[in-house]
């Protein structure tokens, strides 16, 4: 395993890094674009050396960034041929922990990657310690085009947002869209883990890391591949994954079958999506009996997306209908999830002052609070915390 990874670069400065981790003994690879970055980073669970180049066509404080939040016990060094163009405020808020000017005679440079290389065998270490056991959030409907995948994938990247390593699960099996919604091209979905990874010790290697810093376990490429997974696939699956994140989502498929109920099943909080008109409410009504029925409706929230006037409707009528209150409202904003979900990069990225967002933000608040999962006698009483009627 790479020790020392590096953005693909060429000229001068590259054979003198070179250079240097030879006479440091450290095996230096290096990696061709910001996707493959974070797929190797993924790989090898953050465990090595970043160094970030200053290279054209590149922001290097953003990759830092998004690496700092995704890995936290992985080191990240600037590399600049001199101090003129570095921004020490930038990288400092970036996360990164130190730079390397390549203008330093070398054997400073080296005592900077060996100070490096102790810090990442330090956090390797204090790792085990601080195994996670991920928050599960399912978002379940009972029909299609009710923003499931909106709601996903934009509280995914407020929870992120807080510093959490957050993963989705795609288990929209036939037709999920989260990779989609996250701009992102996964090589490996949950398919292929089925098939190729029994004892669930390599999950890792099949999650596709996402621009935003979120890790998703893709469905299918195929509609047809989606049934060779099993409920207890889906059960492995989140076991596999909760040591390892602190929130894992689940985009569920509107279809009540055996993978739809152990998600369920699996999850500390139901995030239930429905609509402002009867036929919605009424099949959300019939969700929420069953959810009584499988005894977890004391970890059921309800969201109502895209809230607009309606004659003869109205929020307390909505709260009478389900027997719940509602947990969040989000305003009707049809062209701007098109636009979202068209370009890639959710709402909480391209437009984090729009009430919307910080209607996600809210509910991420709720989710990351200590006494959440100690306070579900009736967590619809929180409304207000989650973006209330908007």
């Amino acid at each position: 395993m790479s020790t020392l990874i590096s953005l693909t670069g060429n000229g001068e400065w590259a054979y003198r890094l070179e250079e240097i981790a030879a006479d440091s003994h450290l095996e230096l690879e290096w990696i061709e674009n910001e996707t493959k970055l974070f797929e190797h980073l993924t790989a090898v669970a953050g465990n090595c050396v970043v160094l970030l180049p200053n290279i054209n066509f590149v922001d290097v404080y953003s990759i830092c960034s998004k690496i700092s939040q995704s890995f936290s016990t992985t080191p990240i060094l600037f590399v600049f041929e001199s101090k003129d163009g570095f921004d020490m405020k930038r990288a400092m808020r970036a996360g990164a922990d130190d730079v390397i000017f390549l203008d330093n005679h070398s054997s400073k440079i080296q005592e900077d990657l060996r100070h490096a290389m102790n810090k990442r065998d330090a956090l390797q270490q204090k790792q085990p310690a601080t195994q996670k056991n991920a928050k599960v959030i399912t978002v379940a409907s009972t029909k299609g085009g009710v923003g499931k995948t909106t709601v996903a994938v934009n509280l995914a990247v407020a929870l992120a947002k807080q510093s959490k390593r957050v993963a989705i699960i795609d288990l929209d099996l036939q037709f999920g869209d989260v990779s989609l919604f996250l701009d992102a091209s996964p090589r490996r979905t949950i398919y292929d883990w089925v098939k190729e990874d029994q004892e669930g010790k390599r999950i890792e290697e099949y999650l596709t890391l996402s621009k935003q810093g979120i890790s998703i376990l893709a469905a299918p490429q195929r509609p047809e591949f989606a049934e060779v997974i099993t409920g207890n696939d889906v059960r492995r699956a989140i076991a596999a994954l909760k040591p390892r994140f602190d929130i894992i989502l689940i985009d569920v498929s509107s279809h009540m079958g055996e993978i739809g109920i152990v998600a369920l099943e699996s999850s500390d909080e139901i995030l239930v999506m429905t609509y402002m008109d009867l036929p919605t409410l009424k099949n959300t009504k019939l969700l929420i009996e069953t959810l009584v029925l499988l005894k977890l409706e004391n970890r059921v929230r309800v969201v109502l997306n895209r809230q607009f006037t309606v004659k003869g409707l109205s929020i307390n009528t909505v709260e009478q209908v389900l027997g719940l209150k509602l947990f969040a409202t989000l305003p009707a904003k049809e062209k701007l999830m098109t636009t979202a979900a068209n370009a890639g990069v959710p709402i909480r990225v391209s437009q984090p002052r729009s009430r919307i967002a910080k209607n996600f933000t809210n509910m991420a608040d709720v989710f990351v609070r200590t006494d959440v999962r100690s306070s579900k006698k009736n967590p619809a009483n929180i409304v207000t915390h989650a973006g209330g009627h908007a």
